[in-house]
């Protein structure tokens, strides 16, 4: 069976549409997938700026813990006498690090309540990829 010429343009110009509706089609679903992986990029940054301050804030702590009969040189800003130079220099090299180690606006406290003898530790920062505020409190009790 014979097709005629106008037949013919027609499939063609038909074939040329489809074509063109994939296209666009094939563009959108690329777009959204890009977009996804910005998320994703930006999720995992977070996660990973939440692991930092979790590791640090653990690490101070845990230095507390070894090093209870100078509790009271950790507190940040430094509360009272400190008897223990090196105590304190451990104290600011952490709060050093901990700047330099999350984006953005860093704040460090911590804090002692003599009477239930509990260190709390409280970081702040800014996310890198939003100006959402984070936080992060960690506590443990240091009592000899």
């Amino acid at each position: 069976m014979r097709q005629s010429p106008r037949q013919l343009q027609l499939i063609r110009g038909v074939g040329l549409l489809d074509a063109m509706i994939a296209l666009a089609i094939l563009a959108f679903g690329m777009l959204a997938m890009t977009r996804f992986q910005a998320r994703t990029v930006a999720q995992t940054t977070e996660a990973q700026q939440r692991l930092v301050a979790t590791q640090l804030g653990d690490e101070l702590l845990s230095t507390v813990i070894v090093d209870v009969g100078n509790a009271a040189c950790y507190t940040l800003p430094q509360a009272g006498a400190c008897a223990s130079a090196t105590a304190k220099t451990r104290t600011e090299a952490w709060a050093t690090r901990v700047g330099t180690a999350l984006p953005g606006s860093v704040s460090t406290t911590s804090t002692i309540d003599a009477a239930s003898g509990r260190l709390t530790v409280v970081i702040n920062w800014t996310g890198k990829a939003s100006t959402d505020a984070r936080r992060l409190e960690a506590v443990t009790d240091v009592r000899p």
